[in-house]
C-alpha cells in the first residue's frame, strides 16, 4: 500500500493513529498476513519450528502469521505504543515482542533461521544501515535467509512516488541496496527469489494474483550469508 499525505515523523501513538486513519491498521490480521507468512516461509525454506525475527514488526500482525505456522518468533520495533498494544492484542509473551532498535536485538548469535523485514529499512537514515546489517549478519544462521521487502527506485520509477510518508528518509535505487547487502556479506538467493515469484500464495482469496503480481512496486531481496 502506497500511502500519501502523511505528516507524522515520530514513532509513537500518533504514527499508529495516522496510518490507521489512512487505511493501514497495524493491528489488522487475517488472510493476508497468514498467506504472506506461508509465502515467505516457502520461499526461504525456513524449517518447521524455525526461529523467525521480524525486524520492524510494528504491532506484530505479520509476526503472528509466522507464529501460526509453528515458528518460534521475536518481533523488534522502536515504537513503544505499537509494542504495548500488540502484545495483548495478539497474545504474545513478553519475550516475543521487544521494544528497541533492530541494530541491537535480543537474539543470540547465529540462532535465527529467518530474518524478515518489510517496509522498514527505507524509514531509517543511511548512517544506521551498517550497524543494522551487521546485526542481521550476527544473528542469522549460516543456513538461514534474510527476507527484505522495501520501497526502492526501480528502472523507470521516480523517488517522488514513494515520498507520501515523511519518514521515508532513505528511498534509494535498488542498486544501492544490492551493493550494501553485498558489503555485509549477503548474496542474493536467486532460487529463493524465484520461489517467491512463482508462489501460489496470494493476498486475497477472491483474486488470482500472487503477492509478486499484486504488488509490483515492492522491491524484494532474499539473502544468504556468503
Amino acid at each position: 500500500m502506497l500511502l500519501s499525505n502523511l505528516k507524522t515523523t515520530e514513532y509513537n501513538q500518533d504514527y499508529y493513529d495516522e496510518h490507521k486513519d489512512a487505511g493501514l491498521d497495524y493491528l489488522g490480521h487475517g488472510y493476508w498476513q497468514e498467506e504472506y507468512a506461508k509465502m515467505v516461509i516457502e520461499a526461504c525454506k525456513t524449517p518447521r519450528d524455525g526461529f523467525v525475527v521480524d525486524a520492524g514488526c510494528a504491532c506484530g500482525s505479520i509476526l503472528k502469521g509466522f507464529q501460526k505456522q509453528n515458528m518460534r518468533v521475536l518481533g523488534v520495533d522502536l515504537n513503544p505504543h505499537m509494542i504495548d498494544i500488540g502484545k495483548p492484542h495478539f497474545g504474545f509473551y513478553a519475550n516475543e515482542l521487544h521494544c528497541g532498535s533492530i541494530s541491537d536485538t535480543p537474539a543470540l548469535t547465529e540462532s535465527v533461521d529467518l530474518v524478515h523485514t518489510a517496509q522498514v529499512l527505507e524509514h531509517i537514515p543511511q548512517e544506521h544501515m551498517d550497524s543494522i546489517l551487521a546485526e542481521f549478519s550476527r544473528i542469522i544462521k549460516k543456513t538461514g535467509r534474510v527476507f527484505v521487502c522495501l520501497d526502492a527506485i526501480k528502472d523507470g520509477e521516480t523517488k517522488e512516488m514513494y515520498m507520501g510518508d515523511p519518514t521515508h528518509v532513505n528511498i534509494q535505487p535498488t542498486e544501492y541496496w544490492t551493493k550494501l547487502f553485498a558489503k555485509h556479506g549477503f548474496a542474493f538467493d536467486r532460487e529463493a527469489y524465484d520461489r517467491f515469484v512463482r508462489s501460489n500464495y496470494k493476498p486475497t482469496a477472491d483474486k488470482d494474483n500472487n503477492f509478486f503480481a499484486e504488488y509490483p512496486y515492492w522491491s524484494v531481496w532474499i539473502l544468504q550469508k556468503t
